[in-house]
């Protein structure tokens, strides 16, 4: 099999699109092997950015993140919190397009954020979101308003 050459130098983030998350109060599920289990239910919120950041023709698109996703969080015994969340976010055109984001956060000693990255897995419908579909994502996770608003960036892979 022969492969393209793709030095490790040409990987580049772009900007993909922003969403502001709102979400309901932090329900604790108690301890489990694995540390402190957590449900964080998603309750709306939009989302703005742009499709094909990397082409000649950026498409501009945004819309609304759709109530009923969640979050499920770990909060290790070793001090990181794992993040699983899943949600949907509809563009203006209709399409719903469905996120799940896995993120890992540490904290300084006052326990603040220190490192908030994540992958993100997004599948969309055939039709102007279908290039999501092809690409890789990474992004962060930011407290906007504490248990109310978390700020979610996300970046393409080129």
């Amino acid at each position: 099999m022969n492969f393209p050459d793709f030095p490790a130098d040409t990987l580049r983030l772009l900007p993909c699109w922003e969403a502001y998350v709102d979400i309901a109060p932090t329900q604790v599920n108690g301890p489990g092997p694995y540390g402190v289990r957590n449900v964080v239910p998603i309750t709306g919120g939009t989302f703005k950015g742009t499709l094909a950041p990397e082409s000649d023709a950026p498409v501009p698109f945004e819309g609304v993140v759709l109530p009923g996703g969640f979050d499920l969080q770990r909060e290790r015994p070793d001090g990181p919190k794992e993040l699983e969340a899943i949600y949907h976010m509809q563009a203006s055109d209709g399409s719903v397009i469905e996120i799940r984001n896995l993120a890992l956060l540490t904290y300084d000693a006052d326990r603040k954020i220190q490192y908030s990255r994540s992958r993100i897995f997004v599948e969309a419908p055939k039709g102007p979101c279908s290039w999501l579909n092809q690409r890789v994502f990474v992004g962060s996770v930011q407290a906007v308003k504490p248990q109310e608003q978390v700020l979610i960036r996300s970046f393409v892979v080129v």
